[in-house]
Formats: structure tokens, C-alpha cells, sequence
């Protein structure tokens, strides 16, 4: 009979025998520090830019939220007031459900549209300021250059 070896080691030397060659990948290199630093992994992360005045931003978050309300009412409304007529037969409370998420569906809208329509006024005000103040009053480029 032949002898079978009961243990078979495939993924490296065997670790209990004090002469084996310890493989490739426990080998060290020269450029390899003593020690593990976690910063040098990569690039400093950049800081954070300061966030500017609070209150305009206080004033956008807040129509923000109102809009986010506003929008889950209609999203409601347009969705079960449907369902009411279709599975339960409630005719009437259906339309008055859906004509409430119609309604505020377009109140978010128009006011998101005023919204949008007032921060680019305020943009072009702004950037019309800037244009001003920078030229002076008899800048070349003012001129008719067609000839």
C-alpha cells in the first residue's frame, strides 16, 4: 500500500516548518516604510468652502421644503384620486381628490416658475451692476464697430 499525505498545502509554504522559503509575497520591499501611514494613501481632501450668509439661503430652503410639501399633495392626490373612482366607484370624492392634487400641482409650478424667474432677474441685475461699475464711461468697446 501506498502512503496517502493526509494534508495537502495549496496556497503557500507550510508555516510550521522553520526552513521553508517564505514566498514571494511576504518578501518586503526597499521602498516599503517600517510603519503604515493611512495619510499617504492619496491627496489631501480640500476643505470645505464656507457657506456664505444665511439668510438668502435661509429664504431658498424655506420655499424649498414648502415646494417639497406642496408637490407630495399633489402627487397624492393625482394618484389616489384616480384609484377612488376606478376601484372603489367613489365618483365624487375621486374628482375632488384629483381637481386637490391638479390644483396643487399648479400652485407649485407657478411658484417655482416665479421663483426661477426672479433669481435670473437678480442674476442679470447683478451681473449688469458688475458691467457697469468695471467699464468706464468712455470704454472703446462701447462703440459702433461696423464701419
Amino acid at each position: 500500500m501506498v502512503a496517502v499525505p493526509t494534508r495537502v498545502v495549496l496556497d503557500g509554504p507550510d508555516e510550521t516548518d522553520p526552513d521553508s522559503n517564505p514566498g514571494v509575497l511576504s518578501e518586503k520591499s526597499p521602498f516599503e516604510p517600517d510603519e503604515f501611514d493611512p495619510e499617504s494613501l492619496g491627496p489631501d481632501v480640500p476643505k470645505a468652502p464656507s457657506p456664505p450668509d444665511g439668510s438668502a439661503n435661509s429664504e431658498v430652503a424655506g420655499l424649498f421644503w414648502k415646494l417639497v410639501l406642496v408637490f407630495n399633495v399633489a402627487l397624492l392626490g393625482l394618484s389616489v384620486g384616480p384609484m377612488l373612482v376606478y376601484f372603489e366607484g367613489r365618483v365624487d370624492l375621486g374628482i375632488r381628490v384629483f381637481l386637490v392634487g391638479l390644483l396643487a400641482f399648479a400652485y407649485g409650478t407657478a411658484r417655482y416658475v416665479k421663483f426661477e424667474r426672479e433669481r435670473t432677474a437678480d442674476d442679470e441685475a447683478g451681473e449688469d451692476e458688475v458691467r457697469s461699475e468695471d467699464r468706464p464711461a468712455d470704454d472703446p468697446d462701447d462703440a459702433d464697430h461696423n464701419g
